[in-house]
C-alpha cells in the first residue's frame, strides 16, 4: 500500500507539510489510525510529546512508509490517559514507557507501564516543571 493510499483509507484533513503529512485526530482515534498505517506496512518511528505551561500535551505518533513520513497528532490534558499502541506495535513499547517517565503521561488499554528510564520507587514526570502540570 502507499502512503497515499493510507491517506485516503483513513480519511481526515491530511496536511502535506515539508517533512510529511500530518493528521489532527481526536484521542479515540489514535489506536484505528494505528491499525491502519500497520494494514498499510508503514514502520512506527517515534512519538513525540510537548507539554505547554497550561498543562497540555500534544502528542503526535509518526511512521514511515517508503521514505514517506506519516504523522497524526493529538492533545491531552495532564493525567488524562493516552491510548497505548503497543499491543499494535510493540516497537512503540519504549516510546510509551519513556513517555510516562518524563512527562506522567499514562497509557490506557496496558497492562502495565514500567520505567524505561526511572527506578521502580521514582516518581513519573521528570521532565515537567511545577508551571507545566506535574502533579
Amino acid at each position: 500500500m502507499s502512503a497515499a493510499e493510507i491517506r485516503e483509507q483513513m480519511g481526515g484533513n491530511w496536511e502535506e507539510r515539508s517533512d510529511g503529512w500530518w493528521l489532527p485526530l481526536p484521542p479515540e482515534q489514535i489506536r484505528a489510525a494505528a491499525g491502519s498505517m500497520l494494514a498499510g506496512g508503514a514502520r512506527f518511528v517515534a512519538l513525540v510529546v510537548s507539554p505547554d505551561s497550561q498543562g497540555v500535551f500534544g502528542m503526535s505518533w509518526h511512521w514511515d512508509l517508503k521514505g514517506t513520513l506519516l504523522s497524526v497528532t493529538t492533545t491531552l490534558a495532564a493525567g488524562k490517559p493516552a491510548p497505548s499502541i503497543v499491543d499494535i506495535y510493540i516497537g512503540a513499547d519504549w516510546a510509551e514507557r519513556e513517555t510516562r517517565d518524563y512527562y506522567a503521561v499514562p497509557f490506557e488499554g496496558r497492562l502495565s507501564t514500567p520505567p524505561l528510564m526511572l527506578r521502580e520507587e521514582d516518581a513519573p514526570g521528570m521532565m515537567l516543571s511545577p508551571e507545566a502540570g506535574r502533579p
